[in-house]
């Protein structure tokens, strides 16, 4: 928020404007928009036209008094005008919009916070507003927050093998939750075969256990079949640096709210659902999901003339041994 113009300012004002100054120079003298000088011009003549300084600088700082009584507050007359058109139901834009067309003006905010703090339209105000809430719920500031994952790589930076599946051995993982999200389990799938590996989360699926199971997972792949990963910006991976020295891999994440990014583990995650629906508890034993891992991976695949993942990535590994 920009700095209220100072005494000094004010003179160095009417002085210029004395002179005939313009007001966009006068701006550009001291540093500032030229709405603000026009508004201080505007608002601070005399009954002839003509500004001053001393005066100015008066009113301002009797304008920027707090507390002081509210619009609602210090006219009954437009409180009144509020209020009944609030009891016909109207919300305080409505209401707003339609004073306006009579010449009274009173934005939709005033109007609200009249209601919530009780002056101005008397107490318990704000059972005239359409929801009748008691209290006013916090609004957003949008503010940028922190990402847990730190400084990570994002997706474009990723080489263009991988996007091109021209080389095998790039990953992309998920999470896959049960009922009520309390369990989980990881799932990696290789981008050129679809082989997919089916990770239990036993002891849970925050960051330190996701980062310490994917990476057992990965290591037992021959490591020419390990070169990348890719992730969503979930806080379960938020442990990704460990990843990537243990397995001398690199780990990017998509864009948030982007699935269609990690496209092969999105199908993949939708094909699993036929073992695992939604609402399933997903601390199962480690056996019963390497069952059903290997039914993902033999079952034949369109993509591949009918021939199942496992195989095709049986022949990846041969070739990169």
């Amino acid at each position: 928020m920009a700095a209220r113009l100072s005494a000094l300012e004010r003179a160095r004002i009417e002085a210029l404007r004395s002179e005939g100054v313009r007001c966009e120079d006068i701006a550009a003298g001291l540093g500032r928009h030229p709405s603000t000088i026009w508004r201080e011009l505007c608002r601070g003549r005399d009954a002839d036209g003509v500004y001053r300084a001393e005066a100015a600088h008066a009113a301002a700082g009797a304008r920027a008094r707090r507390p002081r009584a509210g619009k609602l507050e210090a006219d009954r007359g437009l409180a009144s005008r509020v209020r009944r058109r609030l009891r016909r139901g109207w919300s305080p834009h409505a209401v707003s919009a339609d004073l306006a067309g009579v010449g009274r003006r009173v934005c939709a905010e005033t109007i609200y916070r009249a209601a919530y703090s009780g002056r101005g339209l008397g107490p318990k105000a704000w059972k005239l507003l359409p929801r009748r809430r008691r209290r006013r719920r916090p609004r957003s500031r949008h503010t940028e927050k922190a990402s847990p994952l730190g400084r990570f790589r994002p997706l474009r930076e990723r080489p263009a093998a991988a996007a091109g599946r021209s080389e095998p051995g790039h990953w992309e993982g998920d999470l896959i939750v049960g009922r009520q999200n309390r369990t989980a389990a990881a799932t990696l799938v290789e981008r050129v075969s679809r082989h997919t590996l089916v990770v239990p989360l036993p002891h849970g699926y925050r960051a330190p256990q996701v980062a310490r199971a994917v990476t057992a997972a990965l290591a037992r792949q021959p490591a020419g079949l390990v070169r990348t990963l890719t992730w969503d910006q979930g806080r379960e991976m938020a442990r990704w640096a460990d990843i990537e020295d243990a397995l001398g891999i690199e780990v990017f994440f998509c864009d948030p709210h982007a699935p269609w990014q990690r496209p092969t583990n999105e199908h993949t995650n939708g094909l699993l659902r036929r073992w695992l629906p939604k609402g399933t508890p997903l601390d199962l034993s480690p056996l019963r999901l390497a069952v059903i891992e290997d039914n993902l991976n033999w079952m034949p695949r369109r993509i591949h003339n009918w021939q199942p993942a496992a195989a095709v990535y049986t022949q990846l590994t041969r070739n990169h041994q």
